[in-house]
């Protein structure tokens, strides 16, 4: 599916919770573009004079008229967002992207588990696989802190009440003593919330940690690794070199300044920090918006939204794209 760039006017803002908003978009002028349930879109802001821009997945379905984003506050830009967008206000959006979807991925049988924030893909693929089966057999395992910070609760609570093949569960750090789930997740609720875990495909988005640890827990109880998937926001952390000593050259083409980089440091990271501006919204190579033109020594994590065209022209995701030797690099 296609990215594209378009005008969106904010139609409706809700908080959710004490620290997540959610907005309600549509187009200034023509339709909003096809979309499926768990892909994202970038949205462009300025702060203090300077363009930025961020990564956030849609929480509606495709079967909505709007396209919704629900934010945390977490974030220059997302603290931004909190602070200033409202009804009425227009915004640039770049989208929409992203493979994390039940077409790309497609099974019978999903389970779905988040935490915190990431509930928002889940949220929208649960609500279109519901919309095109809605005697499908899911379940969805959620994790938050306490009550309050539950995303969508109502909302789940009264979808899973109307569809008898959808259990859910919530599991809470701070609840009610008769709240069945207290805690973090662990494999012993794993096996008793999806006794037949090895036979669905798992969904999985949250924070680093949380899938890290959820990952661990479905290796233990024998899920095979291609059933499971994942959605993140944030490559898994690379350790440069520590020693000054060690280092290539970043040049850029246009000034012709030379930046050092590190074994294991990404482009954009390198860029960052010698004070230089790049578009980098999703920060995963995910949505192509650090797209840049190498010549060197490279390695990409990422390949997401590149063509084979662009490989070969040394087009790379700067989010994405480590050193392995001396670079320039254009953008």
């Amino acid at each position: 599916m296609t990215s594209t760039s378009l005008t969106l006017r904010c139609i409706g803002r809700r908080a959710d919770t004490h620290d997540v908003v959610s907005w309600r978009f549509s187009p200034v002028a023509g339709t909003l573009p096809a979309v499926l349930a768990g892909q994202c879109i970038t949205l462009h802001t300025e702060i203090d004079g300077k363009p930025h821009c961020r990564a956030y997945t849609l929480s509606s379905s495709p079967q909505d008229a709007c396209w919704q984003v629900t934010i945390k506050d977490v974030g220059l830009v997302s603290h931004h967002l909190h602070q200033a967008l409202q009804v009425g206000d227009e915004i640039r959006v770049d989208g929409p992207f992203g493979d994390f979807n039940l077409t790309a991925l497609p099974c019978e049988r999903p389970l779905l588990l988040s935490a915190g924030s990431g509930i928002t893909p889940m949220w929208a693929m649960l609500r279109d696989a519901l919309a095109k089966r809605p005697d499908a057999d899911i379940r969805f395992i959620h994790s938050a802190r306490s009550p309050a910070d539950v995303i969508f609760a109502d909302e789940l609570a009264t979808l899973a009440a109307a569809h008898s093949g959808v259990r859910h569960a919530l599991i809470l750090e701070e609840a009610p003593a008769d709240h069945p789930w207290i805690g973090r997740l662990t494999p012993a609720m794993l096996a008793e919330l999806a006794p037949d875990l090895r036979e669905r495909h798992v969904y999985l988005c949250g924070p680093a940690p949380y899938m890290a640890a959820v990952k661990t827990m479905l290796a233990e109880l024998g899920l095979p690794q291609e059933q499971q998937h994942q959605e993140s926001f944030g490559l898994p952390p690379v350790e440069p070199a520590t020693t000054t000593s060690d280092h290539f050259w970043l040049t850029l083409k246009k000034s012709g300044k030379k930046v050092k980089i590190l074994p294991g440091q990404t482009l954009l990271a390198a860029l960052e920090a010698a004070g230089e501006t790049i578009m980098a919204a999703c920060r995963a190579g995910v949505c192509g918006s650090c797209r840049c033109t190498t010549t060197g020594d490279i390695e990409r994590q990422s390949v997401m939204t590149l063509s084979a065209q662009d490989l070969e022209s040394g087009v790379a995701l700067a989010c994405s794209c480590t050193a392995s030797g001396d670079v320039s690099v254009d953008y």
